[in-house]
């Protein structure tokens, strides 16, 4: 039983990490925009530097 339960688990884990790998593993570089405090769009996917954003909710 114990080598049952050993080869189960290897194959789950082996098809989570096939699913994994087939959802993140595009070659497409999509566009990511996000909205400043003016609603405008701001592209923040081609940037040189590191950017740091903050994410804040619940403030009126």
């Amino acid at each position: 039983m114990n080598h049952f339960l050993k080869k189960t688990l290897f194959l789950v884990l082996t098809a989570v990490v096939a699913v994994t790998l087939a959802a993140c593993g595009t070659d497409e570089e999509e566009e990511l925009t996000l909205q400043d405090e003016e609603w405008e769009d701001v592209t923040i996917s081609a940037k040189d530097q590191p950017t740091v954003f903050f994410h804040f909710t619940g403030v009126d």
